[in-house]
């Protein structure tokens, strides 16, 4: 899990390079995004989240739909290049994905699980993927076989096991990912900066849900 880290990067992007980083590019690549096609990002205020977002559009996206929870988190997906913002804790949030991706949206990036999933299979266009690399919602609940026969998909994905069966290109896909934050083309939110002894506090932020990007414990 190690990473190499440039002299010039900032502790905000350093952090990211272990996990968080990768599995935004990865889990991207697992749903095959093809230039042009929409990406729905769902928590694209959070670590992964705002990193994916920007990844989707180096990656070629044409479209990049990102759901939130509050106005101040969709100012910030949409500051992090996100086209569309949407609240998914509005009733008829689907409603504004479909009225923003008429055909349906082609890759979804689901770590919610639950009934955001099922609800993202529902916004898929046909051959559309939905790739599941988490459950913050707790809920795992089950996805109907009858929800996938319109020529849909649902992956899953762990950083582990892509280290694990394939570990030279994950390594090359964390030099790769240096690259861009160290050329500016993908920059690392802080929300906070504690000091190590103040660990309670960020765990505190985490749970509220509230931080926009990355929570650092310094030493």
């Amino acid at each position: 899990m190690a990473a190499e880290v440039p002299d010039d990067l900032d502790d905000a992007a350093a952090s990211l390079l272990p996990s968080p980083a990768p599995v935004a590019l990865r889990v991207l690549r697992a749903g095959q995004l093809k230039a042009g096609e929409t990406v729905l990002v769902h928590a694209a205020a959070g670590t992964i989240g705002h990193i994916a977002t920007q990844l989707a559009k180096l990656e070629g996206a044409g479209t990049v739909i990102a759901t939130a929870g509050s106005a101040a988190k969709l100012d910030f997906a949409r500051a992090h290049g996100a086209d569309v913002a949407v609240d998914y804790t509005r009733d008829g949030w689907a409603d504004e994905v479909r009225a923003a991706a008429p055909g349906g949206v082609d890759v979804v990036l689901d770590s919610v699980g639950g009934a955001m999933l099922r609800q993202s299979i529902d916004l898929l266009a046909p051959f559309g993927r939905v790739v599941a690399y988490g459950v913050a919602s707790g809920e795992f609940g089950d996805v109907p076989v009858m929800d996938l026969v319109r020529l849909r998909t649902v992956t899953a994905f762990s950083l582990l096991a892509w280290r694990a069966a394939a570990p030279e290109p994950a390594a090359a896909e964390v030099a790769e990912l240096t690259g861009h934050f160290a050329a500016a083309r993908l920059r690392a939110s802080v929300h906070t900066r504690l000091p190590l002894d103040e660990a309670v506090a960020a765990y505190r932020i985490l749970d509220s849900r509230a931080q926009l990007g990355r929570v650092l414990l310094i030493l």
